[in-house]
């Protein structure tokens, strides 16, 4: 990419950048990476969709909030493994699962339940065996 170029999608002024290409500086290996990179492959990075996974904390929050006792409070971890337990069920574990068949959005769920990769038909079982 030529200077400018760099200028106008990153917003690296020239002589920040002139700077950076100095072999003793920090940041050189990175300024020749821009200048060594093509157009068309920062267009075709920075256009792809971004597919950042963040966490699932609503439903979490939603079972969180209902219970009085911080102590007892569930975990991502926790939560999702409320669906694969073979155990039986505590009084926390049924209370949660009450509090999502009951409170929790259909979103929340959905969301929850694609992140950890659950399958919906898992979730409605264990719900419906309350």
């Amino acid at each position: 990419m030529k200077t400018k170029d760099i200028f106008d999608v990153f917003g690296i002024a020239p002589s920040t950048l002139s700077d950076w290409s100095k072999e003793d500086n920090k940041k050189h290996t990175l300024a020749q990476l821009l200048k060594n990179m093509s157009m068309d492959d920062v267009k075709d990075i920075l256009s792809k969709e971004q597919n950042s996974r963040s966490k699932p904390v609503m439903l979490l929050s939603t079972v969180n909030c209902s219970i009085g006792n911080k102590k007892k409070h569930f975990t991502l971890t926790g939560l999702k493994n409320l669906f694969y337990k073979k155990e039986p069920l505590d009084v926390y574990d049924k209370y949660a699962l009450k509090t999502i068949k009951n409170e929790a959005l259909e979103e929340e769920i959905v969301d929850f339940t694609n992140y950890y990769r659950i399958s919906p038909k898992r979730v409605e079982t264990v719900l419906a065996s309350l």
